[in-house]
């Protein structure tokens, strides 16, 4: 039975109303639809419908579920320990396996192409025909763990982020394009591929990907800034963080628009529905919702 409390917050200088749930006793990731929402949990992915928050179903997974992405257009991927799966939503039909990626999936994400995109705790870069499960490539992104992975919806450009650095890549050859020296933890394209956002340490960084200078950047939180993501008009970039908070940025001026009050535990993700709703979860299976 899912526990839904509602409240009416005033943060920020803002009136807003925040949803807390605890559907799932631990999240590592979350994906959206448009009517649905996806959790990454123990050995199976908990899907909750939009915006009410009502259980709608499980995934079945083996092991815990270490990352998701929604392509869009049907199509729900997780990755997990030398795992990842792919399933037809609504049909919650398993697609493709692959059971043997050798690694840790940290990370996921769609191309506009149609490859899905993996980054690996052995700094590896693995990619897939999103539809048939063929492994189209892989190459060595890091000396660690790729934390983040993000795939330009405008260009055939990707990114990464890991322990050394983000990086740019170049979709089709895997050439490096760009490099930002710094520990990062997450990255994000906006919707128009205009913008890349990075959560690197206790900052946020932001660059103009026309010329690949930087926007602007601002002291984020107090910890690591492990989650970013843009709303679906690109006007906002959550941030979540490992001192309990998630916050809301003006993505063109860098100004804080929205604060959360403290999580029980560590934030694990961050994700703008394409409706326009912010949800974020912490460690613990916390999940919050919040509409800008």
């Amino acid at each position: 039975m899912l526990i839904l409390l509602l409240c009416g917050v005033a943060l920020v200088g803002l009136a807003a109303e925040i949803r807390t749930l605890q559907p799932v006793r631990g999240m590592s990731d979350i994906a959206c639809a448009s009517s649905h929402v996806f959790l990454g949990a123990a050995e199976k992915v908990v899907v909750l419908t939009l915006p009410e928050g009502r259980w709608a179903g499980e995934l079945p997974f083996p092991g815990a579920v270490r990352a998701l992405a929604w392509d869009g257009a049907g199509l729900l991927a997780a990755g997990g320990w030398n795992t990842v799966r792919v399933w037809r939503w609504p049909e919650g039909s398993l697609l493709w396996e692959d059971g043997n990626t050798g690694t840790m999936i940290q990370c996921l994400a769609f191309t506009p192409s149609g490859i899905l995109l993996g980054g690996g705790a052995n700094g590896g870069v693995l990619a897939w025909d999103a539809k048939t499960g063929e492994r189209l490539w892989s190459f060595q992104a890091h000396a660690g763990p790729v934390w983040g992975i993000a795939a330009s919806p405008s260009a055939s450009i990707l990114a990464t982020a890991g322990s050394d650095r983000v990086a740019v890549w170049d979709l089709g050859s895997r050439k490096e394009l760009q490099t930002f020296p710094g520990r990062a933890w997450d990255v994000a394209f906006s919707p128009d591929g205009f913008l890349l956002a990075a959560g690197m340490g206790k900052i946020l960084k932001v660059w103009d990907t026309a010329v690949w200078l930087p926007l602007w950047e601002a002291w984020a939180h107090e910890s690591c800034t492990v989650a970013v993501a843009f709303s679906p008009d690109g006007a906002y970039i959550a941030t979540g963080s490992l001192d309990q908070t998630a916050k809301v940025w003006d993505a063109a001026t860098g100004r804080v628009v929205w604060t959360s009050p403290s999580f029980p535990a560590i934030l694990t993700a961050v994700r703008f529905s394409p409706t326009g709703i912010l949800l974020a979860g912490a460690e613990d299976g916390t999940l919050v919702l919040w509409r800008p």
